[in-house]
């Protein structure tokens, strides 16, 4: 908490407040420490006259960005509730979820978090990364049916006073702050404005690609249901954490006539199949028994736009080919197009493909599916939608996201699955 001439600061965890924490100690009048992550109900009297500032967080990227800090740091409530740190960042985000669900563990959870945190908060001593600004207290009186970080943002805000609040969203983080200081009347000096264009990101969580998008749908879910509070004020949603030009889930881009490629695909005999797979690039564990005839693909999985035909199946198919994708590429709105991935994907009657988000190419490039056979009971799920793709349509599917296939037909379905990009969103050829 900073207390200025113009405003006092909250400082929510993982929510731009290094870098905050900086610019208003360095460059606002009176700018005054009180109590790192001190909570506004500890807000001197002699201060309550002025308006308060603080900033959200998506709850979903929130979830990301505190699982990878407090593992790094060891903190004690992360601690706590991860065994350790020897829990996966599904268990223990679900259980940051969950921790007022009256459930015998997650009473003794809270139980161990009034023992391991502090009955009194030294304002004196510096602020510590391990310590969030939660004493004992707080855990022993945790609410019900509340997740993590909707509760520790009003406990942070909570006051029997009354105070003119000013929010901004921490995604816009630069902008809103000059905002704020606006809106509370705090002078724009040239120093201010330079932090905001040439500061460097602080204390920023060191993350693998794919953490947001690799929510699975229960645990996607759950956020939504427990992080109502700042989901409904702040009007988040979950696909608003991806930073590329994704649908949310499926994106229908027409129909085609596929008819001389189905009749083609059926004469493929079984040998041609099980040769074609034996030699994929593309042997991932999680696809289990998907069978692939691959046409196109990438010569380096770190360099997503370059990539090489099969020497002789591109040459053959191209023809019938090339229509579908042209078609998928123009109803994208796309000129300058390449395909760098292209294939048939056959999965067996009774097969599936397991749970997962794709890798780096997920970031960039739309990933489009045409099924040629398929059956009613074949599902293809994307985060928490399901569908059925009929023959011949042609489907974007967001592939950073998690998702999974079942066939639970008597036969195989095979779909025309390829990568597209625009070469002018990426300066790619």
């Amino acid at each position: 908490m900073i207390v200025t001439d113009h405003f006092v600061y909250i400082h929510v965890s993982r929510s731009g407040g290094t870098f905050l924490n900086k610019l208003i100690m360095e460059q606002v009048p009176g700018a005054r420490m009180i109590q790192y992550h001190g909570h506004l109900e500890d807000l001197p009297e002699q201060f309550a006259h002025l308006p308060v500032i603080g900033f959200s967080r998506n709850p979903w990227d929130w979830y990301v960005s505190m699982y990878c800090d407090y593992k790094r740091k060891r903190q004690y409530v992360f601690q706590a509730l991860s065994e350790m740190g020897t829990l996966g960042f599904e268990q223990t985000i679900e259980r940051f979820l969950t921790l007022g669900d009256n459930s015998d563990e997650s009473r003794e959870r809270l139980k161990r978090l009034v023992r391991a945190a502090p009955r009194v908060i030294n304002t004196r001593r510096p602020g510590q990364r391990e310590l969030p600004g939660l004493k004992s207290e707080h855990f022993a009186d945790y609410p019900s049916d509340i997740g993590y970080y909707s509760w520790l943002f009003q406990l942070m805000f909570r006051s029997e006073r009354k105070h003119r609040f000013y929010f901004g969203q921490f995604e816009q983080l630069r902008e809103e702050a000059l905002r704020l200081f606006e809106e509370t009347g705090t002078p724009i000096t040239n120093g201010i404005n330079k932090y905001l264009t040439d500061a460097r990101p602080l204390n920023s969580s060191p993350r693998p690609k794919g953490y947001e998008g690799g929510y699975p749908p229960k645990l996607e879910s759950l956020v939504a249901e427990k992080e109502r509070y700042m989901i409904d004020r702040f009007g988040y949603s979950f696909t608003e954490v991806f930073d590329s030009p994704k649908t949310d889930d499926f994106n229908y881009l027409g129909s085609t006539n596929v008819d001389a490629l189905i009749n083609r695909v059926c004469d493929i005999p079984e040998s041609e199949w099980d040769a074609a797979d034996g030699e994929k690039p593309n042997k991932i564990k999680r696809l289990n028994d998907t069978r692939h005839i691959i046409f196109r693909f990438i010569t380096d999985k770190n360099n997503v736009f370059e990539f090489s035909d099969h020497p002789t199946l591109w040459d053959d198919w191209k023809d019938l080919l090339l229509p579908v994708m042209t078609q998928a590429a123009k109803s994208l709105g796309y000129k300058n197009y390449r395909f760098p991935r292209v294939m048939f994907a056959r999965l067996p009657a009774g097969g599936e493909i397991s749970d997962h988000s794709d890798g780096q190419a997920s970031y960039f490039i739309h990933k489009i599916h045409v099924p040629l056979v398929t059956n009613e009971r074949t599902m293809f799920r994307v985060g928490t939608q399901e569908i059925h793709m009929p023959v011949g349509e042609i489907i974007e599917v967001n592939n950073k996201r998690n998702h999974a296939v079942r066939n639970d037909g008597d036969k195989d379905r095979i779909h025309l699955i390829f990568e597209c990009y625009n070469v002018d969103d990426y300066g790619k050829s």
